[in-house]
């Protein structure tokens, strides 16, 4: 089983900031509507979470590229590598229980930053999950796989 921590979080702040202003947090709750109290919250779209590996700017680092750690949009930065998980794999973060339910495969923005960047990032640029309840995220949480969809 793979177990991990928390190293940050991430919300877009409503309209009443910025418009699209994304800040870092200690903790946020969330449901099957998404981030409570953010910009995206409960807007009738799928609301899922971006939770992203340390080993996406790790690759970044290793090919000599500087970003910043939240410009690949994540809400939760994890130090482990959990690519090699599938749709339905459940993930228990905190006391959440969360589903994956895909990559991020939504590369195009990144080419501002490097041409080379979507090529690099390809199926390690995310993973889309989304709440199985209501959860409250704290940097430091434990971070485990609970199932992986073959075990079913």
């Amino acid at each position: 089983m793979n177990k991990g921590k928390v190293l940050q979080l991430y919300v877009t702040m409503p309209d009443m900031m910025r418009s699209g202003h994304r800040m870092t947090c200690e903790s946020f709750e969330c449901d099957a509507n998404g981030i409570i109290g953010s910009r995206d919250y409960n807007n009738g779209n799928e609301n899922y979470l971006l939770l992203l590996s340390k080993k996406s700017y790790d690759i970044i680092e290793e090919a000599g590229l500087v970003l910043d750690q939240g410009v690949l949009m994540e809400n939760i930065y994890v130090d482990i590598d959990l690519y090699d998980l599938k749709e339905g794999d459940i993930i228990e973060i905190g006391e959440g229980l969360f589903e994956v339910v895909q990559y991020c495969e939504d590369y195009r923005y990144l080419y501002a930053f490097a041409p080379e960047l979507p090529e690099l990032l390809e199926r390690k640029r995310g993973l889309f999950v989304k709440p199985m309840g209501n959860a409250c995220i704290s940097v430091g949480d434990e971070v485990e796989v609970l199932r992986e969809a073959d075990e079913q």
